[in-house]
């Protein structure tokens, strides 16, 4: 065998061993202290884009459990407001069915009177104050659209502005806000009304700017829509601003709470026996609206917590995938990492031996 002084090959072979073994030793390092099999692209990138992609979903699964748990929260604090609202109903229907009765005097009835109004007003009271988080969710306008999947349109709603018509013209005129059929009109009539007054506002402060800027230079002032208004009628036609949102009709009955008299509704009477045997047949419509909302939200509960049974075990078995991808394996990684330190050693002291192989030659020399 040949003996080499300039190139010791014994020597680079063990230095690249030694690499080759420090490598897996400083993977193994990473991977034992951080617990994880992929801690870089260069690790394994298919499946970084795996695990991030599982991460994504496994976050917003957990975010969808706390949606529902939302869900349910908005529709129980709903249902027990209206739970109370019940109460109060059964109790008006007692009253009116006792004022009907032919041994009360006009005297009892206005007596039956006064806590069939207060009654009432502690109704619309209750529809008026009832939040979740600052948002009414019995004036008749709550829509809630909730959340309850990791990915886009997965939602569970459920609509509080629409139930069984409750607007009543006569006994007082009086109607019950989240279960008028015209309370969602409103809503959306004064949404309309909002901008169309906006609108308005704007266009008269753009025509104030224009004629002070008209004046400021000297110059006569020509409103463009008097303007156009009179070429309109020199043509015989109707001028129409093409700009202006169109006017909004207003509902054909306005939607109140129960028996508010700064609405125009006067409060449900019993001062006659036939006012009374009225408000027993209103008051079993009432009551029966009431319920049928009630058993709406108990379904609407029981499905939020079906959702969210199913989801707590999506995410349970996303998360096991994820793991099974991207977690590291100890007692994979410690064997490595056993095996590594000893040929590190071992490399290390073939190194030491090889890099004294080259004095040899000095003994060829005498």
């Amino acid at each position: 065998m040949a003996l080499y002084v300039n190139t010791n090959t014994s020597s680079l072979s063990a230095q690249r061993q030694l690499m080759k073994s420090g490598n897996t030793l400083d993977t193994s390092f990473q991977r034992l202290s951080s617990g994880l099999r992929i801690n870089s692209a260069a690790d394994d990138a298919a499946g970084l884009q795996i695990s991030n992609r599982l991460t994504s979903q496994v976050n917003g699964l957990n975010q969808a459990v706390r949606n529902a748990n939302d869900g349910i929260s908005v529709a129980q604090t709903a249902e027990g407001a209206l739970d109370e609202t019940t109460n109060m109903l059964q109790r008006m229907r007692t009253l009116s069915i006792q004022s009907a009765n032919g041994s009360n005097s006009d005297d009892d009835r206005k007596a039956l009177q006064q806590e069939i109004g207060q009654l009432s007003q502690e109704i619309d009271r209750i529809a008026s104050i009832t939040t979740f988080g600052g948002r009414a969710i019995l004036d008749g306008s709550y829509n809630g659209v909730y959340q309850v999947g990791a990915d886009s349109n997965q939602t569970i709603s459920f609509d509080l502005s629409a139930g069984d018509n409750q607007d009543y013209a006569g006994n007082g005129g009086f109607t019950m806000a989240g279960l008028s059929s015209n309370a969602a009109d409103e809503a959306k009539y004064q949404e309309d009304m909002a901008a169309y007054n906006n609108y308005s506002a704007q266009k008269d402060a753009a025509k104030a700017e224009a004629r002070a800027q008209a004046e400021a230079n000297g110059e006569e002032y020509v409103d463009p829509e008097i303007q156009a208004k009179a070429d309109a009628e020199a043509r015989g036609e109707v001028y129409v601003d093409p700009n202006a949102p169109e006017m909004p009709e207003p509902p054909a009955s306005r939607s109140s709470s129960f028996g508010d008299p700064e609405q125009g509704f006067g409060v449900p009477s019993v001062t006659t026996m036939a006012n009374a045997q009225s408000m027993i047949d209103i008051l079993d419509g009432m009551i029966s609206a009431v319920g049928s909302k009630r058993a709406e939200l108990g379904a609407v509960q029981n499905r939020f917590g079906s959702s969210i049974s199913n989801l707590s075990n999506i995410t349970e078995n996303v998360s096991a995938a994820r793991s099974r991808v991207r977690d590291a394996d100890f007692a994979e990684e410690t064997a490595k990492l056993t095996s590594a330190q000893i040929l590190q050693q071992a490399s290390s002291s073939i190194l030491a031996q090889a890099n004294q192989r080259p004095q040899t030659a000095l003994s060829l020399l005498g």
